[in-house]
């Protein structure tokens, strides 16, 4: 499995550098992996991971709600009633 640094991830999400970090404070997104030189690199599959966010964003989420969602996807466990409750 490959590794993306910060500015690849960014583009291809469309999402910017500095809010991929706020995201990766908050919990977000997982704690990045680091080079010896310090460098974020980050999973391909933090791309998918970032436009759930913001699709969810679109649908009226706030981020708290959506870390919760992605707390139970990262725990194995189907989050869809509970997004089905918070979109209602």
């Amino acid at each position: 499995m490959g590794s993306d640094f910060i500015g690849t991830i960014a583009t291809q999400s469309g999402v910017p550098i500095k809010t991929i970090r706020y995201y990766e404070e908050v919990g977000l997104l997982l704690k990045s992996a680091r080079t010896s030189a310090g460098y974020r690199l980050y999973a391909p599959a933090t791309i998918d991971r970032l436009q759930f966010i913001k699709k969810a964003q679109n649908l009226g989420l706030r981020l708290d709600e959506i870390k919760e969602i992605l707390d139970l996807a990262d725990r194995g466990r189907c989050p869809c009633g509970h997004v089905q409750r918070l979109l209602h």
